[in-house]
């Protein structure tokens, strides 16, 4: 498998989120002309990615729960076409290479199947990361400290336990 062919499976893949984070996700997202208490993230895709973010600045990885219980999401590569976006998150994401458990120096020499098992953990990373982070967010609500602000995010980014 080529570096190209390794990222197209990589971007057709659709990561999952836990059907228990559908209300912090109508509440914080823009899924239209909805109106909101809160300053809304904007599309989902976005607020999949703020979790993802918080979730791993907070160190927060949460398993999703069983498949059953979980919805697919957009494909990666349909995040914000024709950006960087989703480049920027895979130079993010195989930073921590090593958590993922795979080596860049072997990529190079591992078969088709290989390769695909760390595809899957590839999104299995981002899923889990987002999960904790969609976490946070919903204790945060139910606690009455989530501000709305237009920068809520960056408040929360920076407001972090680390």
């Amino acid at each position: 498998m080529t570096s190209q062919e390794f990222k197209s499976n990589l971007l057709i893949k659709r990561p999952r989120y836990a059907n228990s984070r559908i209300p912090i996700i109508e509440i914080l997202a823009n899924k239209g002309s909805r109106t909101s208490e809160y300053s809304q993230f904007g599309p989902i895709y976005e607020l999949y990615i703020y979790a993802f973010m918080l979730g791993l600045k907070n160190n927060l990885r949460l398993p999703l729960p069983p498949r059953d219980l979980t919805t697919d999401f957009l494909e990666l590569g349909k995040w914000k076409r024709d950006s960087a976006l989703v480049d920027f998150l895979m130079m993010i994401i195989f930073t921590r290479s090593e958590e993922i458990g795979f080596d860049w120096n072997e990529m190079e020499d591992m078969q088709d199947a290989d390769l695909n098992i760390v595809i899957s953990k590839v999104i299995t990373f981002i899923e889990e990361y987002a999960n904790g982070g969609l976490e946070h967010l919903h204790d945060l609500l139910d606690k009455g400290q989530l501000e709305n602000s237009h920068y809520m995010f960056i408040d929360l980014y920076k407001n972090v336990n680390t």
